[in-house]
């Protein structure tokens, strides 16, 4: 049974309702409601108390941000039959990926990080690790500047954690995880992960799409994520004029260890602006 025929009895109150997208546990659409206007509708089943304190947690984030660089929540309700609706703010915009190819250009791709960052940072200052910043999570809106969705596996570093220490690997998505993400070091995770995730987004940019550990162009390992763990990435191309002060960047962002990126967000800011003068 799909998500939509275990909703409706809720989506028949939203006779616009138009889907964007559907997966196995939750499905968006976009209606028109009385007072928000147009707006998103995020239908689901949440398997466990653990997966429903994450929803809540991911609500309660949003809540606490007034930012353009994030989605508005609305209203958020517990149903039955393990039932959950969200209704957030609508962006016309489009997922990084597909743009990607619009960032190759060296100061674009460096210009969209800052952005990033400068967005990131009101997570940070909050003490909450994203954890899954990538292409996907990246909506691009119709004047070029960015908005962060999806804080479903955000790491709240104050309060107590939602996964199990034997785990083989922390919740991330598996080729824009940082080491100790896939390692699942939960005792060094802090804001120094999202990071490495913006590490990866910055090469691929540059690349036109290309992941920079994927074995086919750094022509070693076993997988992507073998590659992240073992650091192997495809860094030579850096190696010209054109990407001089892109280069101490990128190796400090995909720095193999957490020490070996940038302890605070100021650091990061000003190796970012000293980058774009070189540019």
């Amino acid at each position: 049974m799909s998500i939509a025929d275990q909703f409706s009895d809720i989506l028949t109150t939203y006779q616009d309702a138009k889907l964007l997208k559907e997966g196995g546990q939750k499905s968006v659409f976009l209606f028109t409601h009385p007072i928000y206007g147009q707006a998103v509708l995020k239908i689901g089943i949440y398997t466990s108390p653990q997966t429903l304190e994450r929803i809540s947690r991911e609500v309660r984030t949003l809540r606490g941000i007034d930012s353009p660089y994030y989605p508005k929540n609305h209203e958020f309700d517990v149903l039955d039959s393990k039932r959950f609706v969200i209704i957030e703010e609508y962006v016309k915009c489009m997922p990084l990926s597909d743009c990607i190819n619009q960032y190759v250009e060296p100061r674009k791709a460096v210009l969209l990080l800052r952005e990033l960052v400068n967005g990131l940072s009101i997570l940070w200052s909050m003490n909450i690790v994203h954890r899954d910043l990538k292409p996907d999570n990246i909506l691009i809106t119709s004047n070029g500047s960015p908005k962060i969705i999806d804080l479903g596996i955000a790491r709240l570093l104050d309060e107590e954690s939602l996964t199990k220490t034997y785990a083989l690997s922390g919740p991330a998505t598996p080729p824009y995880a940082a080491p100790e993400q896939l390692l699942n070091r939960k005792a060094i995770i802090d804001i120094r992960t999202d990071q490495f995730n913006l590490g990866i987004i910055l090469v691929q940019l540059l690349l036109g799409g290309f992941h920079p550990f994927n074995p086919q162009l750094v022509g070693s390992g076993i997988d992507i994520m073998n590659n992240i763990i073992e650091n192997k990435w495809f860094k030579s191309f850096l190696d010209t004029d054109q990407y001089s002060s892109i280069k101490p960047l990128a190796n400090r962002l995909l720095g193999k260890e957490p020490y070996m990126r940038f302890r605070k967000t100021e650091l990061l800011v000003n190796a970012i602006n000293l980058c774009l003068e070189g540019l």
